[in-house]
């Protein structure tokens, strides 16, 4: 029988070529029109690249919609054909122009590898990073340790489309049978698993299933890619601060949990930095033709972000509005335009954005009008006295979090974690005073522009007619403003993301800043728009470090003279000493994040453990945690039901798992003792699956199903560690095998 590691390899390495030939196409696409990152082709490559997976789950949604019962191969082999072909004619159309194309290329990869001596440090701790944290991100990210919380149910979901091909089983918000929760957000990140369940043969499912996992685990690599493109914007492809992002990359709080996990932070990280990258540099100018192509690109950038988990609700919008607010105040800045008509044109596409948002939310919406909840799976709708009931409001609902108001300025410390992680609270310091100071390089750019035409016009008092102005204000002019453009992206971005977490949307009914507080990996995406507003911020000041210094020399000449007369050579340091000061913050950067004590909330400390562990090493995980429930899914018939405590047991039992806690069973928990017997019997209950300590330390312990199921026979009880089974059909009692060695 063949091993784990050695089972479906074969078609991993098809998706992963799949995947390579895709992103190097869409990447090449992008860099070679400048699409969304117009002064650099790396961070345009980059966007591209990082589009992939979004690409793959609306090719998916599109056949799902339009042809469900397509083969597998055009379901996983349209677009590495299309993009194949793209390449191929790209190669054709240049085949001419080879001998130029490749100096220029040269040129380009030289000037890219052109490092001074700060940025070469910067560089040396980035890759001495990359090498620690590489390891980690390969094995969790194509591990079977994914198949964990949530994750099992949306990858359950993924496999029953794969062999019913029922799109409206996934878009189905309230499940009457009580297999799934009736989820309320839109299915992407499922069709994304199912464009990874296609790349197997006849068998959909574990230990087929090593390309789904495999695309679970490229998420990282993509999002980085996001996240590389976005450093680009806001530092102006400044090599030193690019790499100071993502060293803060490694600090990103709890970002080693949903890597584990909870893929759909990551998925959710990734289409949120993909629409600020998107908007960053798109203006609403040009043609009403151009206009309406850019209000349905809008539209279709903000439904495919929402589409990507409920919590961008409350995160989309703000990131739309910070890019309205940009794009006004880069008008106003410039005066050569005018501000109203920028701002009204942004405003027309932002509400295409809206429409594609609520088009995405549409399945919360529905739940809201039928319920009254936007995520009815969180609040069973049948209420009840009975003890466990208060448990779980208070610890699975969070009633009291989710309900308590906050004083931003009083809990900012806690909001913005800046116990755990630096990013938090230098990034929320650095974005204010970035638009602090960017808002008064505007106010004084347009004072002293007025005086420059005011002195013009008066000088030509005596013309006959209007008279237009246009100031040519030079190449360092166009500078400056091309880095006011970007600290106030960087600040914008993140004080405007900080608006769920700081009580600005809390209501009595519901506190974002609670919930956000406690559940962090909610807010994965905010720490990466403040790490890019550190680094945007440090990049400017070193861009008009020397501004600052001749201006020094300029109100100090005597003491500028002096210390040129007496520190020759410090000058040159002097100069340099922002360049310095980041290569310092990368050493403090890897510092801090690996250190094995302390604060140090990293990706490398939470993560290295997996390095030493031998079961993820040989990728038994899976086998070890679901062993007794994938024994109990092939011994019980399809007439029968199985209980489980949590979704995330659904891909180990192929989605034929009942939720205990879905609005058609919850009702078991409520009865008398001595009817708990009569109902299980009429459910047809074989067996129910949990954790001991989901179990006993939960809600769970006080309902009186959990009494007469601790007092069942201990043959009918079976654990191994890490699963308890409670056995109700005495025919399956020593069928289960809880030694995995000896099911080996």
């Amino acid at each position: 029988m063949q091993d784990w590691l050695s089972v479906g390899n074969g078609w991993r390495n098809l998706f992963l070529l799949s995947n390579a030939l895709q992103a190097f196409a869409l990447g090449l696409l992008f860099a070679r029109h400048r699409w969304w990152v117009k002064r650099s082709r790396l961070g345009a490559f980059l966007a591209g690249a990082a589009v992939t997976p979004l690409l793959m789950y609306l090719w998916t949604l599109l056949l799902a919609l339009l042809w469900p019962h397509a083969p597998k191969l055009v379901y996983i082999g349209v677009l590495p054909a299309l993009a194949g072909l793209y390449l191929i004619w790209l190669a054709a159309v240049n085949l001419r122009r080879v001998k130029p194309l490749c100096l220029r290329a040269a040129v380009w990869i030289t000037k890219l590898l052109h490092f001074d001596k700060p940025a070469l440090l910067s560089l040396s701790f980035a890759l001495a990073l990359l090498v620690l944290l590489m390891p980690i991100v390969i094995r969790t990210g194509t591990s079977t340790a994914t198949v964990q919380a949530d994750a099992g149910e949306y990858m359950a979901l993924g496999q029953r489309y794969c062999e019913d091909r029922d799109l409206s089983a996934l878009l189905a918000k309230e499940d009457a049978t009580g297999h799934f929760r009736g989820h309320s957000h839109f299915p992407s990140m499922e069709l994304y698993m199912v464009y990874g369940l296609m790349h197997t043969g006849e068998t959909i499912g574990y230990p087929y299933d090593k390309p789904m996992l495999t695309g679970i685990g490229l998420l990282v690599v993509y999002l980085l890619f996001a996240f590389a493109a976005l450093l680009i914007q806001v530092t102006r492809g400044k090599k030193r601060w690019v790499m100071l992002g993502l060293m803060l990359f490694n600090l990103v709080p709890n970002f080693v949990y949903s890597l584990s996990s909870a893929p759909r932070d990551t998925w959710r990280c990734l289409a949120l930095l993909l629409a600020a990258v998107a908007l960053v540099e798109l203006r609403p100018a040009g043609g009403w033709r151009r206009y309406l192509g850019k209000l349905l690109f809008v539209t279709a950038l903000c439904f495919t972000a929402m589409s990507a988990h409920v919590v961008c609700f409350v995160v989309l919008p703000f990131i739309v509005a910070a890019w309205v607010l940009l794009c006004w105040l880069e008008a106003v800045a410039s005066g050569t335009k005018s501000g109203l008509h920028t701002l009204l044109g942004a405003a027309g596409l932002a509400l295409g954005g809206a429409a594609g948002t609520l088009l995405a939310y549409a399945g919360n919406l529905w739940c809201y009008a039928k319920w009254g909840q936007f995520s009815p799976w969180r609040l069973m709708t049948t209420y009840t006295t009975a003890p466990w009931y208060d448990l779980y409001m208070q610890g699975e609902y969070k009633l009291e979090i989710t309900t308590r108001q906050l004083d931003f300025w009083q809990a900012r410390y806690d909001i913005v974690m800046a116990y755990a992680t630096p990013i938090g609270i230098w990034g929320l310091r650095l974005a204010f005073l970035g638009l602090v100071g960017a808002l008064v390089a505007i106010i004084l750019r347009r004072i002293r522009v007025r005086r420059e035409v005011g002195a013009l016009l008066a000088s030509m008092h005596q013309q006959d007619g209007p008279i237009a102005v246009f100031l040519n204000e030079g190449e360092a002019a166009r500078t400056r403003m091309a880095w006011l453009t970007a600290v106030l992206t960087a600040s914008l971005l993140t004080l405007f993301t900080l608006a769920p977490m700081s009580g600005l949307l809390d209501t009595k009914l519901y506190s974002f800043s609670g919930s956000f507080l406690t559940m962090q990996r909610y807010t994965l995406q905010w720490y990466m728009f403040a790490s890019c507003a550190i680094v945007s911020v440090l990049a400017a000041v070193e861009a008009l470090w020397p501004n600052v210094l001749a201006w020094l020399g300029h109100k100090l000449p005597t003491l500028a003279a002096a210390l040129r007369a007496r520190l020759p050579h410090r000058a040159v340091w002097l100069r340099r000493a922002p360049a310095y000061l980041c290569a310092l913050l990368c050493v403090l950067a890897l510092w801090q994040g690996t250190k094995e004590s302390g604060y140090a909330n990293s990706i490398y400390r939470y993560g290295r453990p997996m390095l030493t562990d031998q079961s993820m090493a040989l990728d038994e995980s899976f086998k070890q945690r679901y062993s007794l429930m994938r024994q109990l899914n092939a011994l019980v018939g399809d007439d029968q039901k199985i209980l489980i405590t949590r979704v995330g047991y659904q891909y180990a039992l192929r989605a034929k798992g009942y939720l205990l806690t879905s609005n058609p069973i919850v009702p078991l928990m409520n009865l008398p003792l001595a009817q708990v017997p009569e109902a299980l019997a009429a459910l047809n209950v074989a067996a129910l699956c949990t954790e001991p300590d989901f179990w006993d330390e939960r809600y769970y312990a006080k309902s009186t199903l959990s009494e007469y199921l601790s007092a069942l026979p201990p043959e009918q009880i079976v654990e191994d560690g890490h699963m308890r089974i409670y056995l109700l059909d005495t025919s399956l009692v020593g069928k289960l095998t809880p030694s995995i060695a000896a099911q080996e």
